[in-house]
């Protein structure tokens, strides 16, 4: 048979637990009478007799082999009951201490404490000792690290009245913690360029593809500008040779002097200009 929970220690301290479980497990299969009577209620049958002495023996340790010979489920069931309540004088001292010396500020994470918690307040309610919500409220906030006392005052104020919504806010900050912290190490601080030179790198481009030419005119582009001038220069160039061809031919000093020369010998009667140009 399969074991729906954890079978009772050789020493006794899971019986709180393991108690509840068997009353659980006795309420859902009607057979809550066996270990509780009640007056007036249902006969027990052999059936549920067997069933539960089913369930009780293999939910014991195999070493508790005195209690194995028991054939009365209910027997049974006050025997171990008698065994172990008296555990309550030695889990008390102890749920007490683990109790008084609960900080919160000595777990990583809400989850940690909050399992902590219910651990001992379960063995604290056994021994009918259970904490109250403004102690687990209480004990809660006043054991906070102190870098941590502006949160604190924070709840203080909300003035919570269960412990529940108390340790449901805490675990919503806590992961509004984490998620910042791998927002901030996805990208640190100034990995991200700086906004104020991106948008002047920006305007820069944006002005230097402002002043070039229009799309739609060939002429204004840089190839189009280069054919013009060279169309310019070769005018210019066509122009002046023109230009020296037409022109009068230039006389040096010498086609002049003799061009004079001949002149004087062609007349005679120049006078003082003949005579010049002679010595000359």
């Amino acid at each position: 048979m399969q074991k729906e929970y954890e079978e009772l220690a050789l020493d006794g301290s899971n019986y709180p637990s393991w108690a509840t479980d068997i009353k659980i497990s006795f309420a859902s299969r009607l057979l809550s009478t066996i270990n509780e009577p009640v007056q007036g209620g249902p006969a027990i049958t052999e059936q549920m007799s067997y069933t539960a002495l089913l369930l009780l023996r293999t939910s014991i340790h195999k070493d508790l082999k005195e209690y194995l010979l028991e054939e009365n489920p209910r027997t049974l069931w006050v025997a171990l009951k008698q065994r172990y309540e008296q555990q309550k004088e030695i889990i008390l001292p102890t749920a007490e201490h683990e109790w008084n010396h609960l900080h919160f500020q000595d777990f990583k994470s809400v989850g940690e404490y909050n399992h902590e918690v219910h651990s001992i307040c379960t063995r604290l309610r056994f021994c009918e000792k259970e904490p109250t919500d403004e102690d687990k409220i209480h004990k809660t906030l006043s054991t906070m690290h102190p870098s941590d006392r502006i949160l604190c005052n924070q709840y203080r104020k909300e003035h919570h009245q269960v412990y529940s919504r108390l340790i449901h806010s805490l675990t919503q900050a806590e992961q509004n913690d984490e998620l910042l912290m791998k927002n901030h190490h996805i990208r640190p601080v100034g990995s991200a360029p700086l906004p104020e030179v991106h948008n002047v790198q920006n305007n820069a481009q944006n002005k230097r593809k402002s002043s070039g030419p229009p799309q739609g005119n060939p002429h204004n582009s840089p190839s189009g500008r280069r054919r013009n001038c060279n169309f310019i220069k070769n005018r210019r160039h066509k122009a002046n040779k023109r230009a020296r061809k037409n022109a009068p031919p230039t006389l040096t000093i010498l086609d002049f002097v003799t061009s004079v020369g001949a002149t004087r010998i062609l007349l005679p009667h120049a006078g003082p200009l003949s005579i010049w140009l002679t010595s000359t």
